[in-house]
């Protein structure tokens, strides 16, 4: 198995920058000379060593203005990284220590197996249901029979009953007018004949201008 080790600029700048770590021993810092150059004014110029050993890379400040800080502490003395580890370097910058374990001997063999074809299982044909004798209408359809000459059959209009407004309202009419006999001339003489009012001096005048003078 072969380990493969990278950091990673989380934050600061430039930012998701990838810095593999193919040497046995690199420098990290601000100028150009360093194997790995991250362009930020909290890293020094000179900010830090890398040194790989067995259990993979140590890390050593090499005296920075900002410091090295591993775990929330500083580093004084070199320091074995871990996997997944996080490198502050002042308030800012933060770089992620990875190791990729690789197998270069195994070799992978991946076959495509074809998708298998089920066949569809056949279906037994389903009784038709039948409606009972009593539900079936004893009514014949009607049979359209198409016009001479071709054409679409159209199907029979259905009779419109109008209303008969003109005779609902005379009928109307006719019945207050009936109610208006009865309440002013068929009433009162009922109660002038029950009463044995006809003689009296108002309808008495009115029998006698018709009737003749002594009729009362």
């Amino acid at each position: 198995m072969a380990n493969n080790y990278r950091l990673i600029l989380v934050s600061g700048n430039g930012a998701g920058t990838e810095y593999p770590l193919e040497k046995t021993e690199l420098q990290l810092g601000r100028d150009l000379s360093n194997d790995i150059v991250i362009n930020d004014p909290e890293v020094s110029r000179h900010h830090a060593h890398l040194l790989l050993q067995p259990e993979g890379y140590i890390l050593e400040d090499l005296g920075s203005t900002n410091g090295t800080f591993i775990r929330g502490q500083r580093l004084a003395a070199p320091v074995v990284l871990r996997p997944g580890e996080l490198i502050t370097i002042g308030e800012k910058v933060n770089l992620k220590y990875e190791v990729v374990t690789s197998d270069q001997s195994a070799t992978v063999v991946v076959q495509h197996r074809a998708p298998e074809v089920v066949p569809p299982t056949p279906m037994s044909p389903q009784p038709v249901p039948v409606p009972p004798p009593s539900s079936i209408s004893s009514t014949p359809s009607p049979v359209m029979v198409p016009p001479p000459g071709g054409g679409m059959i159209q199907p029979p209009m259905a009779p419109v009953y109008g209303k008969p407004k003109k005779k609902s309202k005379a009928l109307v009419v006719i019945l207050i007018l009936l109610a208006i006999v009865v309440v002013f001339c068929v009433i009162p003489l009922i109660i002038i004949d029950v009463t044995n009012s006809w003689c009296s001096p108002f309808f008495g005048n009115i029998l006698n201008l018709i009737f003749g003078s002594g009729t009362c």
